[in-house]
């Protein structure tokens, strides 16, 4: 009896089994897929572009097409024909995204051109002239690096050893610092609106102070933190890759992005940065090299070579550049490198 009764009990379960499975895959196989009657055909997925160049269009479309809409930003363009050419007013480079609407009686369909845009300039090759060196503190692994007024502030990392400290230029001397916990790698720090803000490394998390270094509060992100700077009321942040988040600084939500690009592709690696005189300046990490940003593009203009100055000083410790800031009220630039003993004024030049 026993016996019978689990024979039952389980070729029902292989039945009911059975069933479910058939129900799943007659549901899967009978599921409607949607036919679109136009496609894009040019330009391919990904096409690399040229900024300012015209981009050439191709639909296809198996239906007779009323109109096409091409939709980017602030641009609203009509076409009749299946094939047409459109040089955009206002662009970025990196990654874009063009919507495209096809019309065709009382049917519609978009679909989305994605394009890769290149700069069309060749960055100009610049090296700089020293114009003097100050003291600095060899322990500092310098992250960020700017001036509220006539006082120098800088973020450090490495975990244990992050802080954000007050000092004196002429001197090196620290003389206000706060640390940050131990578990924190400290990274870029910028000012704005009597407030300084500090980032980390891959922990996400930033912290707020004012200006006695007094903590305020602290606000998240979803990336990594690299550089900071203030570009206005909009803070812009490095991520170590070739995109710039732009931070609205009243809630710290991101506004917007920059993808850098030159005129052979993405520019990777960016770390600290310093806006003055409507460019972005950014530190390119393992390298002594810093880029010039144009914020309207992401484009690069400038290309400045920094080789020469690790010859000013002896250091075992030192590790790569990394330290920019403007002071704005004497117009100099200053800059620095992770346990550099030396800060340098410099001035940078066109290379002849």
């Amino acid at each position: 009896m026993n016996y019978t009764y689990r024979t039952i009990i389980i070729l029902s379960l292989i039945f009911l089994i059975s069933c479910s499975g058939d129900k799943e895959t007659t549901e899967t196989s009978e599921s409607p897929r949607i036919k679109n009657f136009s496609k894009i055909i040019l330009p391919e997925s990904n096409q690399e572009v040229i900024y300012g160049e015209a981009i050439s269009f191709e639909i296809g479309s198996s239906e007779t097409a009323d109109s096409i809409v091409l939709e980017y930003g602030d641009e609203h363009m009509v076409y009749t024909n299946l094939t047409f050419d459109w040089t955009p007013k206002a662009f970025k480079t990196g990654k874009q995204k063009v919507r495209i609407k096809v019309f065709s009686g009382d049917q519609s369909e978009t679909h989305y051109a994605r394009l890769v845009v290149l700069s069309d300039i060749t960055p100009t090759a610049m090296s700089y002239e020293l114009l003097g060196e100050y003291p600095h503190a060899e322990d500092a692994y310098s992250q960020g690096l700017f001036f509220i007024g006539d006082t120098l502030v800088e973020s450090t990392g490495q975990r244990g050893e992050s802080r954000i400290s007050k000092q004196n230029l002429k001197t090196g001397e620290i003389y206000q610092s706060a640390a940050l916990e131990n578990s924190y790698f400290g990274e870029g720090s910028t000012y704005w609106n009597n407030h300084i803000y500090y980032l980390t490394w891959t922990t996400n998390v930033g912290f707020i102070y004012d200006q006695n270094l007094q903590p305020t509060g602290q606000f998240n992100y979803t990336h990594e933190g690299w550089g900071m700077t203030t570009m206005g009321d909009t803070l812009v942040v490095s991520d170590g890759q070739e995109t710039l988040h732009l931070l609205d600084p009243r809630d710290m939500s991101e506004i917007g992005k920059l993808e850098v690009y030159d005129n052979e592709g993405k520019v990777v690696y960016i770390n600290e940065l310093e806006y003055f005189n409507g460019l972005i300046y950014a530190n390119i990490w393992q390298t002594e090299l810093i880029v010039t940003i144009e914020p309207s593009t992401g484009r690069v203009l400038d290309l400045i070579d920094l080789s020469g100055l690790r010859q000013n000083f002896q250091s075992s410790e030192a590790e790569v550049l990394n330290g920019i800031a403007y002071k704005s009220n004497s117009d100099q630039i200053f800059v620095t490198g992770k346990n550099w003993p030396k800060l340098f004024e410099v001035k940078f030049k066109q290379t002849n």
